[in-house]
């Protein structure tokens, strides 16, 4: 029996412009294709992910980088390409859900990030991320990232949920097999898609 879902964020909650993203930091002089995976960060971008750094190292690191000074307001703007919205009805699934299961948030992401999520200005409705969720686990809060088993086994460890009964949902197919590795139950949608109906076909079909 399913007890908890845990979701991916970029991309599955928010529709993710990864194109967008790549575009602003190239605007102000950043190597994306060293620095910034499709899926996955690298270097002192993958620190901030990670919790090695804070907002102030990263800006350093990135002024250092292009060679001129970059404000934490500058860095979020490029950080914010990645979002690119909340279609209203995920956040009403997510409500519906909250009802009937524990839910929680499993991501790669930063500060920068999170700040606005955590912020009204997540939704049309002006309510913060933390309003539909139960626990959010972010990497550079736990120090680290998926696919790696670390970050699966705290998100257990301080929540209380078993593997056996909870269904992780993510748009990577690298994060989906590592967390079915440990016993997750695991659904792998297609990135900015409706998975609300394949969602709820998976839940009724394992209840």
């Amino acid at each position: 029996m399913i007890k908890s879902i845990l979701f991916d964020m970029g991309g599955v909650i928010f529709n993710q412009n990864t194109e967008e993203a790549f575009r602003r930091f190239q605007a102000i002089g950043v190597d994306t294709d060293h620095y910034m995976g499709h899926f996955g960060q690298k270097d002192f971008f993958l620190d901030l992910e990670t919790g090695a750094i804070d907002t102030e190292e990263f800006c350093q690191k990135l002024s250092a980088t292009i060679g001129r000074p970059v404000s934490r307001e500058e860095a979020q703007h490029c950080w914010l390409g990645f979002f690119d919205g909340v279609p209203a009805e995920r956040l009403r699934c997510l409500e519906e859900l909250r009802k009937d299961y524990h839910i929680g948030l499993l991501s790669n992401t930063n500060p920068f990030v999170m700040a606005h999520t955590r912020s009204p200005q997540f939704s049309e409705e002006g309510r913060p991320i933390t309003d539909f969720f139960d626990q959010l686990f972010c990497s550079y809060e736990m120090q680290c990232c998926k696919p790696g088993e670390e970050i699966f086994r705290k998100a257990l460890a301080e929540s209380g949920m078993k593997a056996e009964e909870c269904l992780f949902v993510d748009d990577s197919r690298a994060n989906t097999d590592a967390a079915e590795k440990l016993g997750f139950q695991v659904l792998c949608t297609k990135s900015n898609t409706d998975w609300i109906d394949e969602l709820k076909t998976y839940l009724k079909q394992h209840a």
